[in-house]
């Protein structure tokens, strides 16, 4: 993915230790974020939501995902220490979408659903990439940041398609 340079709120702090923080420690200007603001409207609701909300590093290697039982964003060391910038931006916004929706009482793992079809799925890489667009990136960059491990190709197509039209119906 190209270098995109980003606003300084967009700046995670990358030195914290193993364990349980609050988002704002790691993310500490999220409030400044257009993505935030997307993830929740309502600026008092917005402003708890990031000042509430934890954040846990865990030793080794994967990405990032919401452990419901805590709750709070798991963010792999190996993902926090070295995923690009933008990258971990804009899953710590994915991410954040999650807790928002956990804390409506909505099924994070709703099985019903295929990983790339499921509501809260959609919801959340639609808000990154609309934030990601808004900072610059283009489609190559966006099929780059939604492509995942236990995604292929067509998997990748179907989730955009539902993120544009999950972006449309907002718009």
């Amino acid at each position: 993915m190209r270098t995109i340079a980003l606003p300084p709120f967009a700046h995670l702090r990358r030195d914290l230790p193993p364990g349980l923080h609050a988002y704002l420690d790691v993310f500490p200007r999220a409030q400044e974020s257009p993505g935030v603001a997307r993830i929740e409207p309502d600026a008092p609701a917005r402003g708890r939501l990031v000042r509430e909300a934890r954040v846990r590093i865990d030793p080794g290697p994967g990405f990032a995902y919401v452990d419901v039982e805590t709750p709070c964003i798991v963010l792999a060391e190996e993902y926090y220490r070295t995923g690009t910038p933008l990258d971990l931006y804009l899953d710590m916004l994915h991410e954040l979408a999650h807790v928002r929706q956990h804390h409506e009482g909505l099924d994070l793992w709703d099985e019903r659903y295929a990983y790339v079809d499921r509501p809260t799925e959609i919801e959340g890489y639609a808000v990154a990439v609309e934030e990601g667009r808004r900072l610059g990136m283009t489609d190559e960059d966006v099929v780059e940041h939604l492509s995942n491990p236990w995604m292929d190709a067509e998997d990748v197509r179907r989730l955009i398609h539902h993120v544009q039209d999950w972006i449309a119906a907002r718009t």
